[in-house]
């Protein structure tokens, strides 16, 4: 397959990476092959498209555009909808990143790691 995943079997009893590339990817990896076993589920998002979108740039710290908020706001319905207690929300500095984490209505702890990943 050319998709980029990482399958947990069993609670962790077996791991498979699959085309795992790049800085986000092997911390995501690692951060699923480290975590406790508890049952839970773990959510990644995009932020929603950005004004700098628009203009077909990639980076930048743009707030979001008309549709992004759009999307920020779907995403809040979304997470809503699945009742999650005790609701972790990272986001970056980024103003994309905090306007659709701020759409969620739920405290959000920024992390300078997760500035322009992959930009």
């Amino acid at each position: 397959s050319e998709l980029s995943y990482i399958k947990i079997f069993d609670v962790g009893v077996r791991y498979l990476a699959n085309r795992v590339q790049g800085h986000v990817q092997s911390r995501t990896v690692y951060y699923l092959m480290n975590i406790h076993v508890t049952p839970r589920a773990i959510y990644l998002s995009r932020h929603g498209e950005s004004q700098l979108n628009l203009r077909g740039r990639i980076g930048g710290d743009s707030g979001l555009s008309p549709r992004g908020q759009q999307y920020a706001q779907a995403l809040a319905r979304f997470i809503r909808s699945q009742s999650i207690r005790e609701l972790k929300v990272w986001t970056s500095h980024m103003k994309r990143t905090i306007e659709t984490a701020e759409a969620l209505g739920v405290p959000y702890e920024q992390w300078k790691a997760l500035n322009e990943l992959d930009a």
